[in-house]
């Protein structure tokens, strides 16, 4: 995932706000260089996963659509009620992707500050039942428009 993100850090990893370019690569190579484990200290919270930035690398890095569902429960200030938010995202490799990999996401579940594998029922077949689709991460479309000459020619979306 390093050297993925090291080769394409200045173009379809780099933040839209350029106050922060230098800060998250700088985050982005520290998360991918530790083997640090367990990260608990507040200090290592560099070093966690991240929403923003990581689930388009690992897509990339491994070729494979990344589904990225979350959950949280909250209580609200006023009330002490509780909510939940549920959502989820799909994030397509932008370099390539071999059509056979199109079935075979790589799905996380981010829920209570921690991520979890999540693996799809499947047909005996071996295909995943259906399931609501997710929304399409959304700095998708940008950076295929802002980097024709780096993002595949296929693009994987148009199936979501």
């Amino acid at each position: 995932m390093l050297e993925t993100y090291l080769k394409y850090h200045d173009t379809l990893y780099k933040p839209v706000d350029e106050k922060v370019i230098e800060l998250e690569r700088i985050k982005m190579v520290k998360r991918l260089n530790s083997t640090k484990s367990p990260c608990l200290n507040q200090e290592d919270q560099i070093l966690w996963f991240s929403t923003f930035s990581c689930p388009q690398v690992v897509a990339d890095t491994f070729e494979r659509p990344v589904i990225l569902f979350s959950y949280v429960k909250y209580p609200l200030k006023e009330t002490g009620e509780f909510r939940e938010n549920r959502e989820a995202q799909v994030f397509f490799p932008l370099i390539n992707m071999p059509l056979q990999n199109v079935d075979k996401p790589i799905s996380l579940l981010y829920s209570s500050s921690h991520f979890y594998v999540v693996e799809f029922h499947r047909t005996p077949t071996g295909r995943i039942k259906k399931f609501e689709k997710p929304a399409v991460d959304m700095d998708h479309d940008r950076l295929r428009r802002s980097f024709p000459d780096i993002c595949s020619e296929q693009d994987y979306a148009i199936l979501y």
